[in-house]
C-alpha cells in the first residue's frame, strides 16, 4: 500500500506543478508528455491483431487485479489502448470499474475492450448456450457497453471444453448480433485446444500463456506460431511467471525490475505476439511494464537476468500440462490448484483463488486432499507441488 500511495501522490503532483490541476486533468496529452520525455521519442509499437484489422501497442493492460481507477485512465494516458477484463474477476466488480472509467474518459470508441465467459459447470447443460448469452448480457450491463471488441470463451482447458456446441453457438450468436466484434479463445491447454478449435475457423483471437520458464516447449511455441499464420490474434498472458512477488520459492521475496521487463520483452519477441496484457495493479509497475512498448531490445541487466538459467526452475511457474494428475490416486485437478496458488499467494487475489477452486467438481479438489498424509503427485517441471498445495490448506482454499 505504502508504493502505490507514493505511486498515486506521484501522479497527480507532478502534473500540478507543470500547469496546475485543473489544465492538466482537463488535457491527458501533458501527462503523455512526461512519459514521452522519460522514455525518449521513439513511437509506441503496434502490432495487427491477426486478421481482425485491428492494430494494438504491443503492451495492454490485464485488469483483473486492477482495483483502483485511477491506473486504468493512467495507462490510457501513457498509450495502452487494449483493456482486458472477464466476468468472474473480483465477482463482477472489476468489469464495473473498468465500464464507469472508459465512459467517464469517453474513449469507448478509442479503446478495445475484451472480457470472458466461463461455463466449465454447465457446458454440458441443454441450457449452455442461454446460460453463456446471459452472462454475457450481464458483463455488458456492469460494462456499460452495447458490445465488447473481444468475448473470450473463458479457460478453455480441455478438448471435451472445446467441442462444447453450446458455448460455441452462443459465440456465434452474440457475434451476429453485434454483441461482440470479435470472437476469442483463452486456453491453458495452448496445443491441445488451438489444435481443436482451428479447423473451426471461428475463432479471431487466442489468448495463451507465453513466458520465459516455457521456452524450451517448441510444441507449443510451433502451435501458436501455427495459429498466428492461419489469422488467429494472438494474445500473451502470464508473460512474467507471477510477477515480481516470490514468498514461497528460492528465489528473492522481491525479483529486481529488470526480472520483469526482460520477461515481458522475452515474451514480445516472438512476432506471432501481437499484444501482452501483464496484469499490474500499481502505479510503478505499470511505467515499469510499458516502458518496454518503445523498444524490445535487451539491456545488459535484462540478458543477465536472461543468462540466469536457475530462475526457470526456481520460478516454480506450472506449465498446466496435467501430466502430474496421473500420479494422483484421486485425480484431483492438480493443475487448477496450481493455478489457484499463483493467483493467492503471488498476485494477492484470494478471492479470485477461492472462486477457482470452489468451481471444482466434488472430488476434484482440496476435499481430495483432505486424507492424504504426503502427496504423490510429481511435476515433470519444477514446481513442488505437495508444499503448494499444503500452502493452500493453509490458506482455507475452500
Amino acid at each position: 500500500m505504502k508504493s502505490r500511495e507514493w505511486n498515486r501522490r506521484e501522479f497527480i503532483v507532478k502534473p500540478i506543478l507543470w500547469a496546475g490541476a485543473a489544465s492538466v486533468f482537463a488535457r491527458s496529452d501533458l501527462l503523455l508528455a512526461e512519459s514521452r520525455s522519460e522514455a525518449g521519442t521513439s513511437e509506441i509499437l503496434q502490432r495487427a491483431l491477426g486478421k481482425t484489422g485491428v492494430t494494438l501497442p504491443v503492451v495492454s493492460m490485464g485488469v483483473m487485479n486492477a482495483d483502483v481507477p485511477g491506473l486504468v485512465r493512467r495507462a490510457y494516458e501513457v498509450g495502452i489502448r487494449h483493456f482486458d477484463t472477464a466476468a468472474g474477476y473480483q465477482n463482477g466488480r472489476n468489469e464495473e470499474m473498468l465500464g464507469s472509467v472508459i465512459k467517464e474518459m469517453s474513449i469507448r470508441d478509442k479503446v478495445v475492450i475484451s472480457t470472458k465467459q466461463a461455463v466449465r459447470s454447465h457446458r454440458e447443460s441443454p441450457d449452455a448456450k442461454s446460460l453463456f448469452i446471459e452472462g454475457v448480457e450481464a458483463s455488458l450491463k456492469r460494462l456499460q457497453m452495447d458490445h465488447v471488441d473481444v468475448l473470450y470463451y473463458h479457460a478453455v482447458d480441455s478438448v471435451e471444453d472445446a467441442r462444447a456446441e453450446g458455448p460455441l453457438e452462443a459465440l456465434r450468436a452474440l457475434k451476429k448480433d453485434g454483441k461482440a466484434r470479435f470472437i476469442g479463445i483463452s486456453t491453458h491447454k495452448t496445443v491441445e485446444v488451438l489444435n481443436e478449435v482451428m479447423p473451426l475457423n471461428m475463432f479471431d483471437v487466442a489468448l495463451v500463456m507465453l513466458n520465459y520458464t516455457m521456452a524450451h516447449d517448441a510444441e507449443m511455441l510451433a502451435m501458436i506460431e501455427k495459429a498466428a499464420k492461419c489469422g488467429i490474434g494472438i494474445i500473451a498472458m502470464k508473460t512474467q511467471a507471477g510477477g515480481t512477488v516470490r514468498p514461497d520459492a528460492k528465489l528473492p521475496k522481491e525479483l529486481p525490475a529488470a526480472s520483469q521487463t526482460a520477461l515481458l520483452k522475452w515474451a514480445l519477441n516472438h512476432e506471432f505476439v501481437t499484444t501482452a496484457i501483464p496484469g499490474f495493479s500499481t502505479y510503478e509497475h505499470l511505467e515499469q511494464n510499458f516502458s518496454v512498448a518503445r523498444s524490445l531490445a535487451y539491456t545488459d541487466e535484462e540478458k543477465k537476468f536472461l543468462a540466469d538459467k536457475a530462475f526457470a526452475a526456481e520460478a516454480e511457474f506450472c506449465h498446466q500440462c496435467g501430466q502430474c494428475s496421473a500420479d494422483c490416486p484421486k485425480q484431483v485437478d492438480i493443475p487448477t490448484l496450481m493455478r489457484s496458488h499463483m493467483y493467492a499467494v503471488q498476485y494477492g487475489n484470494v478471492d479470485m483463488a477461492r472462486q477457482l477452486v470452489r468451481e471444482l467438481a466434488p472430488g476434484r479438489g482440496l476435499d481430495a486432499c483432505g486424507a492424504c498424509d504426503s502427496c504423490l503427485a510429481s511435476c515433470r517441471n519444477t514446481v513442488q507441488i505437495g508444499r503448494k498445495i499444503a500452502q493452500l490448506k493453509v490458506l482455507q482454499m475452500v
